[in-house]
């Protein structure tokens, strides 16, 4: 079965570049795919420890759905306990919201990757290395650590009631929450595209 304006406009994401982001495990509904531009309002919930970090992503994922994305701070207030009961479906679906965004961190981990030093042009040839020493002009390695987060962001069909899908991103050494968004946002277009799961609108 198909479904095509129920759900969200992953066609209004960035275009990455130089991403430091990528999908490391997805999950579709084999009977859901999504045309693109097909969105009418989507609530975006980003579920995070602190009140400003959770305003600055749904903010910042609104601005990414070019104004049809709708923030949960400002719709909801703090998270009710309850978000699938069937009073609050009735009102999304009464408020013109076709879909949901979750997104939460779910993992920050720390890998170490030894890195090997580099030797000066004339060290290969025994003409070139006469006369210097090893421990001089050698470039030794050294241990990087870098830092991975990992985000699961899952999609929600206001009218299926049900998930659709889920993806867990991994971003090595994000530096800011800003682009740290639009690449998870991109990863997460691409797949879809890759997929299947997010198609182009027929040619009239």
């Amino acid at each position: 079965m198909r479904y095509s304006p129920v759900l969200f406009a992953i066609a209004l994401f960035l275009v990455s570049c130089g991403s430091n982001t990528s999908i490391v495990q997805s999950w579709r509904d084999p009977d859901t795919s999504v045309q693109q531009g097909s969105i009418k309002k989507m609530l975006i919930i980003a579920l995070m420890r602190d009140e400003a970090t959770r305003r600055q992503t749904e903010d910042e994922l609104g601005t990414q759905f070019k104004g049809r994305g709708v923030s949960s701070y400002n719709y909801l207030g703090p998270l009710p306990a309850e978000l699938e009961t069937a009073p609050f479906l009735e009102r999304l679906r009464t408020d013109g919201i076709d879909a949901i965004m979750v997104m939460r961190l779910v993992d920050i981990s720390k890998e170490q990757t030894y890195v090997p030093g580099a030797y000066p042009s004339y060290y290969g040839s025994p003409y070139g290395y006469y006369g210097h020493a090893y421990g001089m002009y050698s470039d030794p390695g050294y241990v990087r650590t870098d830092m991975s987060y990992r985000v699961e962001s899952n999609f929600y069909s206001v009218q299926q009631a049900k998930l659709v899908w889920s993806g867990v991103t991994s971003s090595m050494n994000p530096t800011d929450l800003t682009s740290t968004i639009s690449e998870i946002v991109v990863a997460i277009r691409e797949k879809m595209q890759r997929e299947g799961f997010l198609t182009t609108p027929p040619t009239p």
